[in-house]
Formats: C-alpha cells, sequence, structure tokens
C-alpha cells in the first residue's frame, strides 16, 4: 500500500490552482498537525499491518511551508504507526520560496526523493502564473538539494499558457534537462473553476493557446526530453531510466492507497468491492474530528474493470493484458473487443501480445479513447 500525506497549506494560491490549499496563521498550522498526527494514529491502527507502505507522499499546497519540527512530528508519527519499506520512496513537494533553509533537514529526516515546483525560468511567466519564486530561488534550492544528497529530484514545468512562446518553452527545458534532474513534470495548463485563471479564461473553450498550439507545445516537450535521454512513460512525465516515480505509477496501476489530511482520498480494499473515500474537505470538521468522511463508495466490478482502462492507457506501457486477466479473470478483448477493433482501426490505440496502449494519435485524442471505454 502507498500513504499520500496532503498538507493543505501555501503562502499564496497561484493563479491556476483548484488543489485543496491555501494561506492559513501558524495557529492552524498547528492545529492541523495535531489533527493529522491524530488520523495517523488511527489509520495505522486498521491498516498499519496490513504489510509496508512503498511510498510516502507528502503533497499539497506546499508541505515545506511546515515548520521543522511539524514535519519531524509527521514523519515520526507514521514512522511509529505503519511500516515502511526500507527501500520505499518517500517524496516531499517543495516550492523554492519556502524550502532553502530546510531541504538537509528534510534528508536527513527520511525523504529520498523531492519534488520541486518550477513551472518556468522566466521571471514574466512566473509571474503571470502567480509564483511567489524567482528562478534564482529554484537553482539554489536545486543546489541545496543536491549537496544534501538527493539523487531523486522531479522538476513540475508547466507549458500551453499565454505568453509563452516555442523558445522560452524550449529554454525552460533546456535548462533543467541540464542540470541533470531525475524526473520532469510537464503538464499544460488547465482552467479550474475557483481559480482566478477561471474568471479570466472562462469564455475560452478547450486550451487558452487553441488546440494546435497546445498540441506543439506537448510534443515539442516530448521530442526534446526523449532527446535528452527521458523516458516518456505516462502522458505527462519522464525520467531517467529507474527513476520512474513509483507513487504515481501505483495510482495509474489502480494500487491501493491511504490518503490522511483534509480531503485526502483513498482507494482501499473492501469485501464486496474496492472501496474509495474521500476525508472531509471543511476545516472546522477536520480539526474536530480528522477521522470524518465525506464520501464513501464501494465499486462495483464493472467500475473497477473501466478504472483499470483508463487510468492504465496514461502509462505509455498501457495495460497489462495478462495481469488484467489475473485480477479478474477475464480478457480485456471479452469485454471491450469492439471498442478496441474501432478505436484501432481509427489509429488511436495499439494492442500488443500482452497489453493495450495509446498510439501517439491516441494521446491527442485521449479524452475521446478514455470514454470509449465508459460506454
Amino acid at each position: 500500500m502507498q500513504l499520500y500525506v496532503h498538507i493543505p497549506f501555501c503562502l499564496r494560491k497561484c493563479n491556476y490552482c483548484d488543489f485543496l490549499s491555501g494561506p492559513a496563521d501558524e495557529s492552524v498550522r498547528e492545529q492541523y498537525v495535531n489533527a493529522l498526527i491524530k488520523e495517523i494514529e488511527k489509520r495505522g491502527q486498521t491498516f498499519g499491518r496490513r504489510g509496508a507502505l512503498t511510498s510516502v507522499y507528502f503533497g499539497g499546497g506546499t508541505p515545506s511551508v511546515l515548520t521543522l519540527r511539524q514535519l519531524e512530528a509527521i514523519y515520526n508519527a507514521i514512522s511509529r504507526d505503519f511500516t515502511v519499506d526500507k527501500n520505499a520512496e518517500i517524496t516531499i513537494e517543495v516550492n523554492p520560496g519556502s524550502a532553502r533553509d530546510k531541504i538537509h533537514f528534510m534528508k536527513n529526516l527520511g525523504f529520498n526523493r523531492l519534488s520541486i515546483g518550477l513551472q518556468s525560468i522566466h521571471k514574466s511567466e512566473l509571474a503571470f502564473l502567480g509564483r511567489i519564486h524567482s528562478f534564482e530561488d529554484f537553482r539554489a534550492c536545486f543546489s541545496d538539494a543536491r549537496d544534501a544528497g538527493f539523487s531523486n529530484i522531479n522538476v513540475d514545468i508547466m507549458t500551453a499558457f499565454p505568453g509563452q512562446t516555442e523558445s522560452s518553452l524550449a529554454a525552460t527545458i533546456d535548462t533543467i534537462t541540464k542540470l541533470s534532474c531525475e524526473h520532469i513534470s510537464a503538464y499544460s495548463l488547465s482552467i479550474e473553476e475557483g481559480t482566478p485563471f477561471y474568471e479570466r479564461f472562462k469564455d475560452i473553450e478547450g486550451p487558452v493557446v487553441g488546440q494546435e498550439n497546445e498540441r506543439k507545445l506537448y510534443w515539442m516537450t516530448v521530442d526534446m526530453l526523449k532527446d535528452r535521454g527521458y523516458k516518456h512513460y505516462e502522458i505527462s512525465n519522464f525520467a531517467k531510466p529507474g527513476f520512474e516515480s513509483r507513487h504515481n505509477s501505483g495510482y495509474w496501476k489502480r494500487e491501493y492507497y491511504l490518503g490522511v489530511g483534509l480531503g485526502a482520498s483513498s482507494c482501499i480494499p473492501a469485501p464486496s468491492g474496492d472501496e474509495r473515500v474521500r476525508n472531509t474537505t471543511d476545516m472546522a470538521t477536520y480539526l474536530a474530528d480528522p477521522l470524518t468522511r465525506e464520501e464513501s463508495t464501494v465499486l462495483t466490478k464493472d467500475e473497477m474493470i473501466q478504472e483499470t482502462i483508463y487510468l492504465g492507457l496514461r502509462m505509455m506501457d498501457g495495460v497489462d493484458t495478462d495481469r488484467f486477466v489475473k485480477r479478474f479473470g477475464v480478457t480485456v478483448r471479452s469485454i471491450y473487443g469492439d471498442v478496441i477493433d474501432d478505436l484501432a482501426a481509427q489509429g488511436l490505440i495499439y494492442e500488443g501480445s500482452s497489453s493495450l496502449s495509446l498510439t501517439d494519435l491516441g494521446i491527442d485524442y485521449g479524452n475521446h479513447v478514455f470514454a470509449s471505454f465508459l460506454k
């Protein structure tokens, strides 16, 4: 099983961010950490003996806004109430503007993977996105991480937003690949309700820079990263050999995970089928009772099958059809033969001897492909 730890705090919301996060004063942060530790203890009593955690992921928000004492308290609670595999991938997301004085501490505490939110190397683009850091902050953060001994670093970048050009994106990619980070996540701008960008761009259908330009920038990113030795292993993710994110790959392969913290989601085994649950998204409720669930759904076999297909197709290796048979007792083709034939005829998917995967054209029309398996 995997563990996700949600830290819903940041110094300032970015213009595109719809995550359950935001600024909070130190009193609220302290109350939250105490509630989170209570939840970890209680969840540990239920799930802590079901096998060692293969990955732990601190996400947000910006986990690096917490104090060293708070981070240590949360980390120690996990170590106490769960068994963590000795080779587990233990990741923490950081903002270059709030992490510099904490990097060595994080490494010594036990984190072995760092995920740094850069988005762009250009001052004007960072300002447009609402980022609070500079490229100089990022460079210093990255250098500190290497000095601390981090040998597994992810860098987030964003593509297809107004003002970005092919040359500015190329400069960002060229700069970060020269730093030899092990992993790169490259996400196209998505306009989500409740964000400043939504109020600004809500009347635009599709990508704000246009579908053709968005696809051009996407494939430019893919080609540049492949040329520099990065494996394109998931629609938006690239890694040097052996550095694919184990935690996120677990989501796409539909492995079980437990989420703790405000609004955290879980996929856990249940007697009659896998159960998807979500913690309360109300801070006052969570602080009063961190075990409060907002949603709980036991999935049918058909729903589990559908999830396995559309999540697995996000991976470039695709759905492992042999593993599918072992899990569900039927072949993918016996359920979706007509769908597979239709999509293959359109050049959108490729059916191998033991896999089902998207073609390059299928990536461009991914939502159509995914929807085809939900009918």
